[in-house]
């Protein structure tokens, strides 16, 4: 797409003067128009200064697409914090970057700040150019048109957000806006608002077939996208069974979304892995690892050696493409367990927890040890705090699922498991600080 054409894309007055009375957002069930947006924009551009990149702290809401449309419009780079940092998490990750001398790219879009495992997280930069051709490799494969409703219910500051305003600005389709995430209101805006599609993360997606598992969606649902963490296949199968239709994705901030997705024809049936590679996205895996191309990569990390054209960029995932195209990611290469020697993937260990009938949901991690480098720990939250299996019920139970080295070695019982400030499955050690671990099998010393 040339330099004309990407613009017109990104332009909420490009698209006014071609859908001016098609709703552009719904607002707590409060329809406006795209002539109506148009206005908001321009009167916020009053309010915005020059600052570069422009700091803004973007939620769910009316004020923050406004914003983002207007600072898109005035091509103004967009530095973003995410609405659950504090005062002082901003100001630091503001100072990160406040004497980076390195000028942006021409067409530099947005900032966002990785998670990061270690240290401050690192500023990827995305262009218009990558924002585009993210869109449109994404609906190479997930059809997005003008009578379509995406329900924002994720933050803009994590790009799985962001990507939602600029493919529906692109696509000249509408954006929706409900309540912080509780299972009755997101299903009551689902449908008030004809929602046809929403991206949620496995946990969302968990909490509805708990709290409402009569919920059959209607059949203007396209798809419910899902990412951020592994999805198990116990949710896939649940989903098929009640003809809820799924997209798995796998993408990241540096690759402006998703480079992966289940086929739209295949999203009421039970896939493998995170689908197939996107059209426009070149990946592939060498020794395990999985490296990504294209024109939807970032520039580089603000402040660092930015990505030649056409360079290959490391994942840090680890993962393979199967003969039959579907890509399965098997962790983290820093969320990894080597333990005696052996590598151990979590979320294989953690699908084989979860098909244990006492078990709701597992995380898994590594213990620091003297003997085995790590053990393989679990987090275990029960279906019935009153039914607590045996433990040794449990190693038996798992022998036909894991080689004895997967296995965990120690568990404990938890009401929730931790997370990461992204709202991520939280691996760190220290979130085992305080608590009480049973042993399953070890050997060694403890």
């Amino acid at each position: 797409m040339s330099k004309e054409e990407t613009d017109k894309a990104l332009s909420i007055s490009a698209a006014a003067s071609e859908r001016a009375e098609a709703p552009a957002v719904i607002d707590h069930g409060k329809v406006i128009s795209y002539r109506e947006l148009l206005e908001l924009v321009r009167q916020k551009d009053k309010e915005l200064d020059d600052s570069v990149p422009y700091h803004l702290t973007a939620s769910p809401c009316l004020d923050t697409i406004v914003s983002v449309f207007a600072l898109l419009e005035r091509k103004q780079p967009i530095l973003l914090f995410h609405p659950g940092l504090t005062d002082y998490e901003k100001r630091v990750l503001a100072e990160s970057v406040a004497h980076i001398d390195q000028k942006l790219p021409e067409d530099a879009a947005v900032i966002l700040f990785t998670s990061g495992t270690t240290g401050l997280p690192k500023p990827a930069v995305l262009t218009r150019r990558a924002l585009i051709a993210s869109a449109e490799a994404s609906r190479g494969n997930i059809p997005l048109n003008h009578d379509d409703v995406w329900l924002l219910s994720i933050s803009p500051a994590r790009i799985g957000g962001f990507s939602i305003l600029t493919r529906s600005l692109a696509a000249r389709s509408a954006i929706a806006l409900g309540p912080k995430f509780k299972v009755e209101d997101y299903l009551r805006t689902m449908e008030e608002a004809k929602i046809t599609y929403s991206s949620i993360v496995p946990t969302m997606l968990m909490k509805v077939f708990d709290e409402a598992p009569d919920w059959r969606p209607n059949p203007r649902l396209k798809a419910l996208l899902v990412g951020g963490a592994p999805t198990s296949v116990k949710l896939k199968e649940e989903a098929e069974k009640k003809g809820i239709p799924l997209i798995m994705t796998y993408g990241m901030t540096e690759t402006a979304s998703n480079v992966v997705t289940t086929p739209f024809s295949l999203r009421f049936h039970k896939t493998e892995g995170s689908g197939r590679i996107n059209p426009g996205v070149e990946l592939e895996s060498r020794d395990g690892h999985i490296f990504v191309r294209g024109d939807m990569l970032m520039s580089g990390y603000w402040g660092r050696k930015p990505l030649e054209k056409g360079e290959w960029f490391d994942s840090g995932d680890i993962g393979e493409v199967g003969e039959d195209g579907f890509v399965r990611i098997f962790a983290r290469r820093t969320d990894m367990i080597i333990s005696g020697g052996e590598n151990v993937y979590p979320a294989e260990v953690e699908e084989a927890l979860e098909r244990l009938p006492s078990v709701k949901n597992a995380l898994v991690l590594g213990k620091p040890d003297e003997t085995w480098g790590s053990i393989v720990t679990a987090l275990l939250v029960p279906r019935d705090k009153d039914q607590i299996p045996k433990a040794e019920d449990i190693v038996k139970t798992l022998e036909p699922y894991l080689a004895a080295y997967k296995s965990p070695r120690r568990i404990a019982w938890v009401e929730e498991l931790p997370k990461t400030s992204a709202g991520k499955p939280n691996r760190n050690p220290a979130c085992l600080d305080g608590l009480m671990l049973t042993s399953l099998h070890y050997s060694g010393k403890h």
